[in-house]
């Protein structure tokens, strides 16, 4: 039994560092101009197009940033669901509520993860780009809720998995 007990203050601890640090976080990240982030995003997305044939240019006037493709009439939102900003302040949050990690190690993590986070939504905002550049509206929409659906599984469950398995060494 007093295994058990300590197994629940364990996770009681984790999930009230979750808690605590995704809220602080969450605060932090909306301190950034959102339109910056989108940008940081809608730029390299847009220049990695022009390796496919594709040209346009950032509209940046207004919320959220779109790309605007000349072989397309419907613009590309870049919106805050797509900066992975959610997706930082989550990983970031379980991190740094590994109480049992090193807090070295947990910094690495952090770090590491914002990294992943960036690049895979990169990749994942391309992809889906490309998806309706090249099969139309209807499979592109269809695509990127299945490709947001999984990036957000994969890269949250998969980073922290990997990471705590190279943490706890």
């Amino acid at each position: 039994m007093p295994d058990d007990n300590r197994q629940m203050a364990a996770a009681g601890k984790f999930l009230l560092g979750l808690a605590v640090f995704f809220s602080v976080i969450s605060f932090a990240l909306w301190l950034i101009p959102l339109k910056a982030v989108e940008l940081f995003f809608a730029a390299p997305v847009l220049e990695a197009l022009k390796l496919f044939g594709f040209s346009g240019s950032i509209d940046a006037a207004n919320e959220p940033v779109r790309i605007i493709l000349d072989a397309s009439a419907i613009p590309i939102a870049i919106s805050y669901l797509c900066t992975g900003l959610m997706e930082i302040a989550i990983i970031a949050s379980a991190v740094l509520a590994s109480f049992g990690i090193s807090l070295q190690k947990r910094i690495v993590g952090v770090a590491a993860g914002i990294l992943a986070i960036i690049i895979f939504n990169f990749i994942r905002i391309l992809a889906s780009v490309l998806i309706i550049l090249w099969f139309g509206l209807d499979i592109g929409g269809f695509s990127h809720d299945l490709l947001f659906r999984i990036f957000l599984f994969i890269v949250i469950a998969g980073f922290y998995f990997a990471w705590m398995k190279w943490a706890e060494k």
